[in-house]
């Protein structure tokens, strides 16, 4: 009795063991009947990590994808990374800020305007040697040595470069290769200021007041006319005429075809501002500080302005959109350090602008701005419709020739004989939102099927691709998928 009472737990508790394992047996077998189903046995020791996918994306001006791929024991861990970065570049209208994208250097200062087509910007140093250089890169396409001084009288028409030089050399350049086409010499006449061609002629003042008409396909010389006085300012066309002013204080006007005077007009003082004629007027300033409007017919007067200082820079139209009717405005600079906005109709002041200091080159009109280079190393911008400086951008020399614009780029001429391109300064993005990522990831672990499997080490595999991306995107894509163990 003794022993009895003293194995009867341990007994009870092997009974108890047994009866539940059966049923448990049982009751297994018994399911596994009735659902037509193999039994399963568990598995011990096994990590049963069920597989896990994750995918993240986010845009943020660089794309990044993430792969990680993790296989327990007997299959090992495997990542991989991949790094996209995409930028587009959007293209930004001609405006302030601006930035130097390029400098290109010549040989002597640049006082020539440059002249632009739709891939190339062309340019001339003043000792004389002509260049073609890339608009977007600033490379030299080539380079032609007419080893004479060229100043102003430089400017492009149907693919070719028509160029006159201190020594009386008038030249036609074809732009692909940089190929003299033709070369007249027009003897004892110094060529400085730009001339103006229509579809035919070609139509030079020289520095000692003789305009000179020549044939733009052969360069053949079709008239000469010599004025009073020397002569610091360009010809301008309307109709048919040919209007040119210099120091012996008269304003001609020529028959274009023959080169007879059809009128004049003395005014006084000696003309060194380059006249400006269209919409039926021709405009001219004088070193009395007056400001002509003539009818181009007759040379009638129709107004005079005074300003307060003498006018050398060269006139230009400008005709504000919401006046659909009506006359365009005339814009001029004065020694006086300002930039006038009249009337054509009557001359009076619509406003008025400071320049800071002396114009004396053309103005140039884009994409609703007005360019302006004063005595200086700095471009100045103006809207047209208040005067308003809406901007300017140093160029650390002093800027010698006109501005000119050509696919959203501003080009300009330095003493130092840089050629320069200037662009638009990207805006910041907009608040709120950060620059462009973007970021995939994803994540895999697979279980071990075997008991006792032995561990292998991960193998990481890395691949980083770079591909710049403007566009400013924020978006987020997480994706969760779970599916159960084998």
């Amino acid at each position: 009795m003794v022993i009895m009472k003293r194995f009867l737990p341990v007994l009870l508790m092997i009974l108890a063991f047994v009866y539940f394992r059966v049923n448990a047996v049982t009751s297994e077998k018994i399911i596994s009947i009735m659902t037509r189903q193999p039994v399963q046995r568990s598995l011990f020791f096994a990590q049963l990590t069920p597989p896990t996918q994750t995918q993240t994306q986010n845009q943020n001006q660089n794309q990044t994808q993430t792969q990680t791929q993790i296989q327990p024991q007997s299959q090992g861990t495997q990542t991989q990374t991949q790094t996209q970065t995409q930028p587009q570049t959007q293209p930004l209208f001609i405006g302030f800020p601006m930035r130097i994208t390029w400098k290109f250097k010549t040989n002597g200062p640049v006082i020539t305007q440059p002249q632009a087509d739709d891939h190339a910007v062309y340019c001339a140093s003043k000792p004389g040697i002509v260049y073609a250089v890339s608009q977007t890169g600033g490379k030299q396409l080539w380079k032609t040595n007419l080893a004479d001084v060229i100043e102003d009288a430089f400017v492009l028409r149907g693919g070719v470069l028509y160029i006159g030089t201190q020594r009386g050399q008038i030249l036609a350049l074809e732009t692909k290769k940089g190929k003299i086409v033709w070369t007249r010499k027009v003897s004892d006449e110094p060529f400085q200021t730009m001339p103006v061609t229509d579809e035919k002629n070609l139509y030079f003042v020289s520095a000692k007041g003789t305009i000179v008409a020549v044939s733009l396909n052969k360069g053949a010389t079709l008239w000469k006319f010599k004025m009073g006085g020397g002569c610091s300012t360009s010809p301008t066309l309307e109709g048919e005429l040919v209007f040119a002013g210099c120091d012996d204080q008269i304003l001609f006007a020529l028959d274009r075809k023959a080169g007879f005077v059809k009128w004049k007009v003395p005014v006084g003082s000696a003309i060194k501002g380059s006249p400006l004629a269209g919409a039926g007027h021709v405009f001219f300033g004088t070193e009395a500080g007056f400001f002509y409007c003539l009818a181009s017919a007759d040379g009638s007067e129709k107004w005079r302005f005074k300003a307060g200082g003498a006018v050398r820079g060269v006139p230009m139209f400008y005709r504000d959109p919401d006046e659909s009717s009506g006359l365009p405005d005339v814009l001029m600079t004065a020694l006086d350090n300002f930039l006038y906005d009249l009337k054509i109709k009557n001359g009076g002041r619509r406003w008025l602008a400071t320049t800071g200091s002396r114009v004396f080159n053309r103005m140039h009109f884009d994409r609703a701005l007005i360019f302006v280079a004063p005595f200086g190393s700095t471009i100045v911008g103006y809207d047209p419709h208040t005067g308003i400086r809406v901007g300017d951008s140093n160029t650390s020399n002093r800027i010698r020739s006109a501005p000119m614009t050509a696919n959203d780029r501003l080009f300009i001429g330095l003493n130092n004989g840089d050629l320069v391109c200037l662009t638009r300064t990207p805006p910041p993005p907009p608040e709120g939102q950060e620059d462009q990522t973007q970021s995939q990831t994803q994540t895999q672990t697979v279980p071990a099927v075997e008991e006792d499997a032995e561990e292998e080490e991960a193998e990481p595999e890395t691949q980083t691709e770079t591909q710049p991306e403007s566009q400013t995107q924020t978006q987020s894509q997480p994706q969760t998928q779970t599916q159960p163990g084998v």
